[in-house]
């Protein structure tokens, strides 16, 4: 709705319901579960019932310089994770790592997503902005507010949340380990994100200046919040937390364009700029600090199936070995504490500078080449320190990877410079959060560069073209805890990830090789008689990589390591497992995708009405290239998840009246 209220002012409103289920998406998960697929069962539906967008906007132009605006939104977002029909409640989640398959129900991880629950999301924005325009400025200064909701009280009622508050994991149908879960569970937290910017276009003769500064206040708070005991954990009580985090960041944004030789044919042009996240949630939330699971090996002695051994007890006892996190189940303040320089400062969030250079050169009439380069470096990296362990609790093996002429070398290779925790440190847990320039150089840095060609030819014959080329730099290289893998932890988006690194040499400095990071697309669009156009897409781009973790068992550790695996402690027939990458990231790629996508277009003019018709092409080749493969080394290693999409046909019209 517009609603004109006076002369100059000028309303608009609008409010969408947006219902949606992604009812079946496995073939999304594998990236992120480690290669496991999954049966239809073990996925979930993924209902948004409903999302609600009301929006508002207000906009009054004072003088012919002079504009004022404002505006707010809301996106209220109802999510839930609900069972497949079929599934019930006292069906557990079986992973089989022979097969690399998960079955039965759904049971990952404690997240809207992870198990089965209900999310809710709140989400506010607020603007208001003022422009002042001129012949030789373009001014602009406001303030922008956002507030972010997650949880509300009273949803951690469901003991269900995981079938059963456990899951297994087998080789060859044979139990190796169970996972008891900290359910019911609903974590709470309140963050607001304040920006006031200033920017100013300012053309000076053949210079053109970009000048800016954002000044950004991320604060966020947990509320209280109650968890009612579940099947493996007592009830729970949180205490709230405000100013965490409470970062301050003062952003400048600068850029500039030259007309080389003031012909308006050759244009320089720079930018750089300090950008955080738009928008995070609160940190260092009491209910994410308790222990969310704990694994145990499982020696299935009697073949029945069932874990025969009191798994409330952490002790080794019946056919169940000890529990992984000794914390499991406590109440306490915090198991893993944030520094003060993870949650609060001046310029301490995660961050990245982008920095290019570029030049527009005007080749002939109708020709133009542009040329660029540019760069990406990112600070403020996390690490995780487990305050009760050194390196020097832990103890090194090796692997030999399987003899494949799919490996590098054709397999066969010997991995050393593994580690292994000692017996008596295992589910010892004291985490802390804090930057990693207090243990070593951490990098991330991506270099690119961009060739462009556009031309416009014949009677409305238009030409474009280029190759693109860039790669990302990454570097951990170095030890918190275990010599072997360091936790990094990033505070972006909505919410804070934990990802175990591999520190071994071949696998921390990760650098992908240009020919892998090289792009090429074309496109041509053409007119033909009898008001026909047709237009074609050319794309060139890189394979994707191509990776190997295998689990190998207590038996095949044993002789190098000299000892059980930790997690054996006490326990006589060993089932616990080590998962290894086989594969350097980025060394090795499927082969590239190449497509071509072509449209023929006609239009029909019938007095005042416009009918254009099209048909459309896509993957005219055929061509079948892989999106995404099994990473878990087995027998089913490398097989097609999913390929591109067969040649398509589309017919579509668009009316105009």
């Amino acid at each position: 709705m517009t609603w004109q209220a006076a002369p100059k002012h000028r309303v608009v409103a609008s409010y969408e319901t947006q219902p949606n289920c992604s009812c079946f998406w496995p073939l999304l998960e594998p990236q992120s579960n480690g290669g496991i697929l999954a049966a239809p069962e073990a996925v979930a539906r993924h209902n948004y019932l409903l999302n609600y967008l009301p929006l508002v906007t207000w906009t009054y132009p004072a003088t012919s310089r002079l504009l004022f605006e404002a505006g707010a939104s809301a996106n209220l977002f109802n999510n839930s994770t609900r069972r497949e029909e079929g599934v019930g409640t006292d069906t557990i989640q079986i992973t089989d790592l022979a097969t690399n398959f998960r079955y039965g129900s759904r049971a990952l991880a404690l997240t809207h997503a992870g198990g089965y629950r209900v999310q809710h999301n709140r989400q506010y924005h607020q603007r208001f902005a003022v422009s002042y325009i001129t012949g030789s400025h373009v001014f602009k200064t406001g303030l922008d507010l956002n507030e972010y909701r997650e949880g509300v009280p009273d949803q951690a009622d469901d003991p269900n949340q995981i079938n059963g508050a456990r899951s297994y994991t087998f080789r060859g149908a044979v139990p190796q380990s169970v996972t008891i879960w900290a359910v019911p569970f609903e974590a709470q937290n309140r963050s607001r994100d304040f920006g006031f910017y200033v920017q100013d276009q300012w053309a000076i003769r053949k210079l053109t200046l970009n000048l800016g500064v954002r000044y950004n206040n991320l604060k966020g708070s947990i509320p209280e919040q109650h968890m009612p005991a579940g099947p493996f954990v007592p009830a729970r009580d949180f205490p709230a937390v405000e100013n965490s985090p409470n970062f301050n960041n003062l952003n400048p944004r600068l850029g500039a364009a030259y007309d080389v030789f003031g012909n308006g044919r050759t244009a320089l042009k720079v930018s750089l700029g300090r950008f955080t996240p738009y928008f995070t949630a609160a940190l260092n939330n009491p209910a994410l600090n308790q222990a969310a699971s704990t694994t145990r090996t499982w020696t299935d002695a009697n073949g029945n199936y069932i874990p025969d051994c009191d798994l409330r007890n952490p002790a080794v006892n019946g056919e169940c070995g000890q529990w992984s996190d000794l914390t499991f189940g406590r109440v306490r303040a915090s198991n893993t504490r944030f520094a003060d320089d993870a949650i609060r400062g001046f310029n301490q969030q995660f961050y990245n500078w982008q920095g290019s250079v570029s030049v527009q050169q005007e080749l002939r009439p109708n020709v133009a080449l542009d040329v660029g380069y540019f760069r990406t470096w990112y600070g403020g990296f996390l690490i995780l320190d487990d305050q009760l362990l050194t390196s020097a609790d832990y103890d090194p093996y090796c692997i030999t990877a399987p003899m494949d002429s799919r490996l590098p070398g054709s397999g066969g290779n010997r991995f050393c410079g593994i580690y292994d925790i000692k017996p008596d440190k295992f589910g010892q847990v004291d985490n802390l959060v804090t930057q990693s320039s207090h243990y070593g150089n951490q990098t991330e840095v991506f270099n690119g560069a961009d060739v462009t060609v556009k031309a416009r030819f014949g009677q409305g014959g238009q030409f474009a073209g280029g190759l693109s080329t860039g790669r990302t730099v990454t570097d951990n290289c170095f030890v918190v805890d275990s010599p072997s893998s360091v936790v990094a932890g990033t505070a972006t988006g909505n919410t804070f990830t934990l990802t175990t690194l591999d520190t071994r040499p071949d696998f921390c400095h990760i650098s992908r090789p240009w020919s892998a990071a090289t792009q090429v697309k074309l496109l041509v669009v053409y007119p033909l008689p009898w008001k026909l156009q047709t237009s074609a897409i050319y794309q060139d781009i890189p394979g994707i990589p191509i990776a190997a973790s295998r689990s190998y068992n207590n038996a095949e550790i044993l002789p190098s390591l000299g000892r059980n695996l930790a997690q054996c402690r006490g326990v006589g027939a060993c089932t616990a497992n080590a998962t290894i990458d086989l594969i350097p990231p980025n060394t090795l790629f499927e082969d590239r995708l190449r497509q071509v996508d072509v449209r023929f277009s006609r239009l029909f003019q019938m007095g005042h009405t416009k009918v254009r018709g099209n048909v459309d092409v896509f993957n005219l080749l055929n061509a079948s290239a892989l999106l995404n493969v099994t990473t878990r080394y087995g027998n089913q290693w490398l097989q097609p998840i999913q390929i591109m999409g067969g040649r398509l046909f589309k017919f579509s019209a668009q009316l105009d009246f």
